[in-house]
């Protein structure tokens, strides 16, 4: 699969929901466009994520 230009992305995805949000941090505007493309399974990722941060914190606390 070759790397696509913005605009070829842009033109594949032309209908796919788009959310634009501002946020103004230190008195900068920021603007975010965030493009729906695909589908995940959120139960899938919040358990992955999940189990991820237990792991972690199970295994990186030392020993008293």
């Amino acid at each position: 699969m070759r790397n696509m230009t913005m605009f070829e992305m842009n033109e594949q995805n032309k209908d796919c929901p788009v959310k634009t949000t501002e946020y103004t941090i230190d008195d900068k505007k920021y603007i975010v466009h965030a493009h729906f493309i695909g589908e995940k399974d959120v139960d899938t990722i919040i358990r992955s994520i999940a189990f991820n941060r237990a792991m972690n914190e199970t295994f990186s606390e030392t020993a008293a």
